[in-house]
C-alpha cells in the first residue's frame, strides 16, 4: 500500500522553523511550486495504485525505449599512426636517458633526463656531480609541467587576431631586413640573468649580425649590492661561495642564502649536513637571522 507522509502540525505557541527562503517569503510562485512538487505527470498516477509488478514493466519499458534511442551513440574511434620516421637511438617501450644541466642565476643544476619516445617525463639530479650529489629542487621538478602546459600558445596571433607561420615569417624577415640597414640601432633585448652556453652563442651570433644592438641584464632576486661589494674587496669577476659546512656559527643579516632560486644546491646541502648529528662529538651550527620586519 502507498503511504503519504505528512509533515506534523505546527505548534500554534513557540518558534516557527522555516526550511528555506522560498518558505519564508511564502510567495505566490512557491505556494505553486509546492503544490507541484513532484515532476510533470506524477499528478497524473493520484487514485491509482501502482504495484511492484507495474513499475517493473514501466522502468522495462522505459530501458527498451532508451536502448533504442542510443544505438547511434558509441565511443569515437581513433587510430594510432606509426612513426614515419622513427626516433633516434629509440627502442620502444624503453626509456633514454640525457645527462643535462638547468641554467640559474649563479650557476646550473646538473640533471638527468628520462625521456619516452623523444618525449621528455621526468626530471632527477646527477649523482655524479659533488655540488649537488643527486639533489634538485622544487622549480626543476616542476619544469617538466612547462612542456605539457595547456596554457602555453598554440597558434600565431598578430594584434589580437590569429595569424599562421607564414605571416610570422614574413614579419621577421621584414623586421630583419630594417635593422640590418640601421645596423640593429634601437634594438635591444632585456633578459634575466643565467649561465647557458647556448643564450651565450646566439647572443655572439646577434652582436655580429647587429653590431649596434643593446643586451641588457635585469634580475630582480639578485643583490647588486653584494656583486659590488665582492668585486670592491676582491676584484672583478670575483663572487663569494661560503663553505657553510666549516661554519659554526651563521649570521645572517637579511640574507636568504638557502634562496633555492638561485639553484645553490652545494650550500644547502653543505648547511644542512651540519644540522645532523650521528656522533657524540658532532656538533649543530648556530643560525642567527635579523631581518626587517
Amino acid at each position: 500500500m502507498k503511504r503519504v507522509f505528512q509533515h506534523p502540525p505546527e505548534s500554534p505557541t513557540g518558534k516557527h522553523y522555516w526550511r528555506g527562503l522560498g518558505e519564508l517569503s511564502d510567495t505566490p510562485e512557491f505556494r505553486q511550486w509546492l503544490e507541484r512538487e513532484f515532476p510533470p505527470g506524477a499528478s497524473e498516477l493520484n487514485g491509482d495504485e501502482w504495484s511492484r509488478r507495474d513499475f517493473l514493466k514501466l522502468m522495462g519499458a522505459s530501458m527498451a525505449l532508451a536502448g533504442v534511442g542510443l544505438t547511434s551513440c558509441r565511443k569515437p574511434e581513433m587510430h594510432l599512426v606509426p612513426f614515419t620516421k622513427n626516433v633516434e637511438w629509440t627502442i620502444p617501450g624503453k626509456f633514454l636517458y640525457y645527462a643535462t644541466a638547468m641554467p640559474r642565476r649563479t650557476g646550473a643544476i646538473p640533471l638527468f633526463a628520462t625521456t619516452v619516445d623523444g618525449r621528455p617525463i621526468k626530471l632527477e639530479g646527477n649523482p655524479l656531480h659533488p655540488a649537488s650529489g643527486g639533489a634538485t629542487d622544487t622549480f626543476v621538478q616542476a619544469s617538466i609541467l612547462d612542456l605539457y602546459d595547456p596554457s602555453r600558445s598554440r597558434r600565431f596571433v598578430h594584434k589580437g587576431k590569429t595569424s599562421n607561420p607564414n605571416d610570422f615569417d614574413a614579419y621577421i624577415g621584414t623586421l630583419r631586413n630594417t635593422l640590418g640597414s640601421q645596423q640593429g640601432d634601437g634594438l635591444a633585448f632585456l633578459v634575466g640573468e643565467t649561465h647557458s652556453p647556448t643564450r651565450y652563442r646566439l647572443r655572439a651570433e646577434l652582436e655580429k649580425t647587429f653590431p649596434s644592438m643593446r643586451w641588457c641584464v635585469y634580475e630582480p632576486l639578485l643583490s647588486q649590492e653584494q656583486i659590488t661589494a665582492a668585486q670592491s674587496a676582491f676584484g672583478a669577476g670575483t663572487r663569494l661561495v661560503p663553505k657553510l659546512d666549516r661554519a659554526d656559527v651563521i649570521l645572517a643579516l637579511d640574507s636568504d642564502f638557502l634562496d633555492c632560486g638561485q639553484g645553490d644546491l652545494e650550500s644547502v646541502r653543505a648547511f644542512t649536513s651540519r644540522r645532523r648529528v650521528k656522533a657524540a662529538a658532532d656538533n649543530m651550527n648556530r643560525l642567527y637571522v635579523v631581518e626587517n620586519r
